[in-house]
């Protein structure tokens, strides 16, 4: 049986690249059907302000990713630093409103890319300690798998995302759904995907993506995240949840964005980095990186999501 449990002791930090988050809506969004892409030909005459709305109402996906994890040992909590390093697919039934995977094929993907993700983690370890000069000794250096992202479909939130400065983004916060926090053997891979952690006390990263329009673009971005912390327990896995924050990396801090909140809000802001959680504000000195030159393995296919139309 899976355990939910409530800690808010350690504390994770995961970190994305917007471009990273780019690249994953359009690859996805390739799985769709093309009929299913196309309005119905009485949305012509409502403009595109309502196709763009439809479009973003009708669909979910999932995939995975594994993850380094960097492991700072307090006194007496964690500090944990996530990064990303190979993102997959796996063959899913989408829909408006729903999806549905199976575990076994989230397991066989984390297999098969096990070879790859390795590399990609010995590529960000070589750029951190070069690059960023990170003093590897200072961690405890972990691959984790089977960190999940799914999307869900668009609506209206009331909680603001902020950029690490506490400037307004116009992004709204989402949270999981009880469909999501579902727990069974047939129905992890979404806040649960580890029946069998492999350490004591490993972390386990899931997240939201969503879309917006900025202008006349649409712009994917991380609205919640959840850290936990998984631990067997007897004949038990408990997920014990921590204090969690998405880190999102921008670097064209040029160009304006105007999101459909800021516009209603009169909100003008730059491109900056943001922080998704629902704790209190993270102290900046606390992140290992504020800029990023790794990119992630994709490893994504765009024949294996099917969608229910």
């Amino acid at each position: 049986m899976i355990i939910q449990s409530y800690n808010y002791k350690n504390v994770g930090i995961t970190y994305f690249h917007s471009d990273w988050l780019q690249r994953i809506s359009k690859m996805m969004r390739e799985n769709l059907p093309i009929d299913f892409k196309i309005p119905s030909h009485g949305v012509q005459r409502v403009g595109k302000e309502f196709q763009r709305e439809l479009f973003i109402e009708s669909y979910e996906y999932q995939l995975h990713f594994w993850a380094i994890c960097f492991r700072q040992i307090l006194s007496d909590s964690y500090l944990d630093h996530i990064f990303p390093v190979l993102f997959y697919n796996y063959p899913i039934e989408a829909g408006r409103n729903y999806v549905l995977a199976e575990a076994k094929d989230i397991e066989d993907m984390s297999n098969k890319t096990l070879d790859a993700a390795q590399h990609k983690a010995h590529e960000l370890i070589e750029e951190l300690s070069l690059s960023k000069g990170i003093v590897l000794n200072d961690y405890q250096i972990k691959l984790i798998p089977m960190c999940s992202m799914h999307r869900h479909p668009y609506s209206t939130g009331v909680q603001m995302i902020y950029t690490i400065e506490q400037e307004p983004t116009g992004f709204l916060k989402d949270k999981f759904s009880a469909e999501d926090k579902r727990k069974g053997p047939n129905t992890t891979g979404i806040v649960y995907p580890i029946k069998e952690p492999a350490i004591p006390e490993q972390p386990s990263y899931s997240c939201i993506i969503k879309e917006d329009f900025q202008g006349n673009k649409e712009v994917a971005y991380i609205a919640c995240g959840e850290y936990n912390l998984v631990s067997k327990r007897g004949d038990d896995v408990e997920y014990s949840l921590e204090n969690s924050y998405t880190v999102v990396l921008r670097d064209d801090t040029d160009i304006t964005d105007i999101t459909s909140a800021m516009k209603l809000c009169g909100i003008k802001s730059k491109k900056k980095t943001y922080i998704v959680s629902d704790r209190k504000e993270i102290d900046k000195g606390m992140l290992m990186v504020d800029s990023l030159s790794f990119t992630p393995e994709f490893n994504i296919d765009s024949n294996l999501t099917k969608v229910k139309l």
